[in-house]
């Protein structure tokens, strides 16, 4: 028996789901509201696989059902009972609806638990996914533009009706925008479309390029975004360079930058990066105080980050909807949210 739910209906009510594929399957692409509690470790899974390849299904059925079984089978079945009795709406999916995802549900039922596994599992919710970002209708996009440092994320997260790309993408979109690991392109892609499920009529997001980071915004999107009309956040350049401050250098060492300068080296000219390296290390010898790092700060907004965005900016100076501070644009956006 095969669960043949409504995805729209699934991935809208946020429903918890059960992803029984391996660990390298999971972190390859995530589907939103999931959880990896694997039937078959990333090792047992190519054994599977292999016997299935070489011995047809019923040898490979038999040998995972060597594989996990005794203490093994228990541990696993109790962390899908444990997970469905904090999620009782919880549903079971494998990468195609198929054996995994099957004997999983057949397990939990007999431990009192009747499930059925989604129909198609990760590749129909995939394509899903991919059919909202390269056919099915698109927000009315806004973007929120700006100057380095002038509080764009702080701000579009105030707004009810937004998409946080860096967020998603967890990169700040610049050469200094190291958060952490980055999620795979296709878990970027799945987190996206369900946020257009979301906000299928208006969205506000952030004036972004094409690429953040290491992840790529799809296409049709980007393309979308390029149209839309601009919303301008201004901020005075020595608020932006306490920003600048209070976000990077307080919660990073001097090697952060020197890594990051180095990768824009040819953009910046030999000379500059160098003259600013020098800074930046005389600047942390000093200390964390916002006089001996201000200087540096300027010179990269000014001759850098401005320079570049200003000319960008020239060329959709026609898209522009609204100049106005923090507390004017949330005041604009009273209409749009």
């Amino acid at each position: 028996m095969w669960n043949d739910v409504d995805l729209r209906k699934l991935f809208l009510a946020q429903t918890p789901l059960v992803d029984v594929r391996a660990p390298i399957e999971f972190e390859a692409g995530k589907i939103p509201f999931s959880i990896n509690l694997p039937i078959l470790n990333n090792e047992e899974r190519v054994q599977v696989g292999t016997t299935y390849k070489n011995q047809g299904q019923a040898a490979a059925v038999l040998l995972g059902q060597q594989l996990v079984s005794g203490i093994n089978k228990d541990e696993r079945v109790n962390q899908w009972i444990k997970f469905i009795q904090q999620n009782p709406e919880a549903q079971v999916f494998c990468f195609r609806g198929g054996m995994r995802s099957k004997i999983s549900c057949e397990w939990i039922t007999e431990n009192g638990f009747p499930r059925t596994p989604i129909v198609g599992g990760y590749k129909r919710m995939r394509n899903f996914f991919l059919s909202l970002l390269n056919e099915g209708p698109l927000p009315k996009i806004f973007r929120l533009g700006g100057l380095t440092g002038c509080g764009k994320t702080e701000l579009l997260l105030k707004l009810k009706k937004h998409i946080d790309l860096e967020g998603l993408a967890n990169h700040r979109g610049s050469a200094f925008g190291f958060m952490g690991q980055q999620p795979t392109q296709i878990t970027f892609e799945n987190q996206l479309a369900f946020k257009i499920l979301q906000l299928p009529e208006r969205v506000m997001l952030e004036d972004e390029s094409s690429a953040i980071g290491n992840v790529v915004i799809p296409v049709r999107f980007f393309e979308e975004m390029k149209r839309a009309p601009l919303v301008m956040l201004e901020l005075p350049l020595e608020d932006r360079i306490v920003n600048i401050f209070n976000s990077y250098v307080l919660r990073n060492d001097s090697i952060f930058f020197t890594n990051a300068l180095q990768a824009i080296s040819k953009r910046l000219g030999g000379l500059k990066t160098n003259d600013l390296l020098n800074k930046v290390k005389i600047a942390y010898e000093y200390g964390m105080n916002l006089r001996e790092h201000r200087e540096w700060i300027s010179i990269l907004l000014c001759d850098y980050y401005d320079k570049f965005y200003q000319k960008s900016l020239e060329k959709q100076k026609n898209l522009i909807l609204f100049r106005g501070s923090r507390e004017e644009i949330l005041q604009w956006a009273v209409d749009f949210q």
